[in-house]
């Protein structure tokens, strides 16, 4: 239902915002021509062999009341400008619905105007066609100004010749032109409405698509994230650890740069494992990898679990400096954790041992060598004491 209401009201909305436009070209076609008739209509009054009788006159009043409807009409749509929204289109559509009433009475009554130059019905006819076959009208909207324009020139074509043959025609032309008329205006109605719900709909379906799309992508993306992060520690996983040296591989083909491996183990796990049992090992490794994400973050290094309880972090174009800051700020938040550790040779709580290594890269075949010695040097730093880090800097050009 409520579907049906938002339609209804997208479609009275665009047939609001067609009439203004329409209102604005019929308003200046129809005062160009009104004004070359006065001119045309004026210059044939003055032909001396036109005017023997001193009859033939045009009665011009009834033109300038409509020339004065339209300027005013000119100011409404073309010099203030006004635009349909959701808040005004009432407003405009009743706006419309007074205009074409008063356009086809003008109209009318110019017909029932004394004319000598040309068929007495033809610009009442005239406008009637272009007023109701350009301006999308509602059924009521068309009968009202219908009704009121055919009254008007039916009453002043009796009025003048009486119930003759003439006004009898005449009113058979009237009423088959109303019946016309109205014909025209309602299949311009129905096509135009058609029309409107069909690029509705299409718009619908074309938003319904993108969202459809938006989603899909950011499902595929929460998939490839899920596929690259180990659901553990939230840190990437060996996957996306591989694919990130790949790219890294790919870089150094171009062009040299710094680049770092810190690969990080927690001191003496399997003891941990096995005093306080698997789980709680788990919950170990998810706050290390907490911190090393902080750490990764503010410092903008990739971190990953390389397996087990082994971490790595990489970084590119880091100096010495810097990575000894990173290295020691590892062992410092890991140390406030303050994790019990009874079982640990080394300390009452859950240390970690770092290993790093920096290399400038001019081959992408340096940047594995350049992990494997980071590896080494952990494997130094825990035969040789643990808790502490050492970071080991590769001759480089």
């Amino acid at each position: 239902m409520n579907d049906i209401l938002e339609e209804q009201r997208l479609v009275n909305l665009e047939i609001t915002k067609h009439n203004l436009q329409k209102i604005s070209l019929i308003n200046k076609i129809s005062t160009i021509v009104i004004v070359l008739l006065v001119i045309i209509n004026t210059l044939l009054s003055n032909i001396l062999f036109m005017n023997i009788d001193g009859n033939a006159s045009i009665n011009i009043e009834p033109y300038i009341v409509l020339i004065l409807f339209n300027i005013v009409i000119f100011m409404i749509t073309d010099i203030k400008k006004i635009s349909v929204t959701t808040n005004n289109f009432r407003g405009i559509d009743t706006f419309i619905s007074c205009y074409v009433v008063i356009l086809t009475f003008f109209s009318s009554l110019i017909t029932i105007s004394d004319q000598q130059y040309y068929n007495q019905l033809m610009i009442y006819t005239l406008i009637l066609f272009i007023a109701c076959s350009v301006i999308i009208l509602r059924a009521n909207q068309l009968f009202i100004p219908l009704f009121v324009s055919s009254v008007t020139v039916l009453i002043g074509l009796y009025l003048q010749n009486g119930n003759t043959d003439l006004f009898k025609q005449q009113l058979v032309y009237l009423l088959l032109l109303d019946f016309i008329i109205f014909f025209i205006s309602r299949s311009f109605y129905h096509s135009f409405r058609r029309s409107v719900v069909f690029q509705i709909k299409m718009l619908k379906e074309a938003h319904n698509t993108r969202e459809l799309t938006k989603k899909l992508r950011e499902a595929n993306r929460k998939l490839e994230l899920q596929a690259n992060i180990d659901p553990l520690t939230k840190l990437f996983n060996r996957r996306a650890y591989n694919e990130y040296l790949e790219d890294l591989e790919k870089r150094a083909n171009h062009h040299s740069f710094l680049f770092t491996a810190i690969m990080v183990d927690v001191d003496c796990f399997k003891l941990y494992n096995d005093t306080y049992g698997h789980t709680e090992g788990d919950n170990v490794l998810a706050n290390i990898g907490e911190q090393l994400f902080q750490i990764s973050d503010k410092y903008g290094c990739f971190a990953s679990r390389w397996g087990g309880e082994e971490f790595t972090l990489l970084l590119v174009n880091h100096d010495d400096q810097l990575v000894n800051e990173i290295c020691e700020e590892i062992i410092g938040q890991i140390k406030k954790l303050k994790i019990n550790h009874s079982t640990s040779n080394i300390n009452p709580f859950v240390t970690v041992s770092i290993g790093a290594s920096t290399k400038k890269i001019c081959d992408p075949n340096e940047i594995k060598s350049c992990v494997r010695k980071a590896d080494e040097v952990l494997y130094h730093v825990k035969e040789n004491g643990r808790n502490y880090y050492e970071h080991r800097q590769l001759y480089y050009i």
